[in-house]
């Protein structure tokens, strides 16, 4: 049904709940699918959905890579959306875990084929994962705010109402679908700071995977995130140490989290458009250096 590849799930899952994740507008790097990844790994999730790239993706745009495999092989990747079946044995709820990559064509047929699958598994809820950059310093935890349309599910979970007016992305398109299908929807979403505009960042993937904690109704195993998002951290110090206008600049970010008296629970699935302050040149090697293309 327009690329999308979808076996029945057996046995039926747990009065599951839906996290969803994707790349690209609603995602800083890939905090999110790196989420979506650990539950995944953690809990051991059965693919049962694909999506066939040919028919939503312009290919110059969204790049097909390639890698070198353990054995010297050359290996050739599309973008991917899957969709992971996850019995977790945990609480009362099963997991449908849906990752992807934000598609370059035919959103609403996108957003309806795979709201057609969401559906017919029957969820208890829909959870988007979204990853902003924000003015919040790496030596804070990420900060994570959650939203819901619904007055009761903002009851429910201490969510803020979705006040969010503006462009949207794919997530933003599959909302509206499954809200018009009489889903329960809400988003979490993490603070990323701004000047690590880096694929990974571990703190802001485990501060979403403990935000989960509440909704699923019970802790998901961390694994090694703690110790990598530790790692991480040093190594921004690491490259941040000895330069005074870093130094500087975080400080200041420092006191305005300490300081902070925004709305907490007031985000939307949506990437805000507020300015942030620059600082493209004062951290442009401390970017480098996670990168590991600096001369440190």
């Amino acid at each position: 049904m327009d690329g999308f590849s979808l076996p029945p799930v057996d046995p039926p899952l747990r009065s599951p709940i839906v996290i969803l994740a994707f790349t690209g507008w609603s995602d800083t790097g890939t905090v999110t699918t790196d989420a979506a990844n650990h539950l995944v790994e953690t809990f051991g999730g059965a693919r049962f959905l694909e999506v066939d790239p040919e028919e939503y993706y312009v290919f110059t745009e969204t790049r097909p890579t390639v890698s070198i495999d353990e054995s010297g092989v050359r290996r050739l990747h599309w973008p991917e959306n899957h969709a992971y079946a996850v019995r977790t044995g945990l609480g009362s709820h099963d997991l449908i875990v849906v990752r992807g990559i934000e598609p370059n064509l035919r959103w609403r047929t996108f957003a309806a084929r795979l709201a057609e699958a969401i559906v017919s598994l029957q969820p208890a809820l829909v959870c988007t994962l979204v990853a902003r950059p924000a003015a919040t310093p790496h030596t804070r935890p990420i900060p994570v705010t959650g939203s819901s349309a619904d007055p009761r599910l903002a009851a429910r979970y201490g969510l803020g109402r979705s006040l969010y007016q503006g462009p949207t992305g794919i997530i933003g398109v599959i909302h509206d679908v499954l809200r018009a299908r009489g889903l329960d929807l809400i988003s979490l979403a993490a603070g990323v700071p701004h000047y690590l505009s880096i694929d990974e960042n571990p703190p802001a993937t485990l501060a979403l995977i403990r935000a989960l904690e509440p909704v699923l109704g019970y802790p998901v195993p961390e694994g090694d995130l703690e110790d990598r998002a530790a790692a991480f951290v040093d190594r921004v110090n690491e490259a941040s140490r000895g330069d005074d206008q870093v130094g500087t600049y975080v400080r200041t970010l420092e006191a305005q989290y300490e300081d902070d008296t925004d709305d907490e629970g007031t985000s939307d699935e949506e990437p805000g458009d507020s300015e942030l302050p620059s600082a493209d040149d004062i951290l442009k090697d401390v970017e480098d250096f996670l990168r590991g293309t600096g001369d440190r």
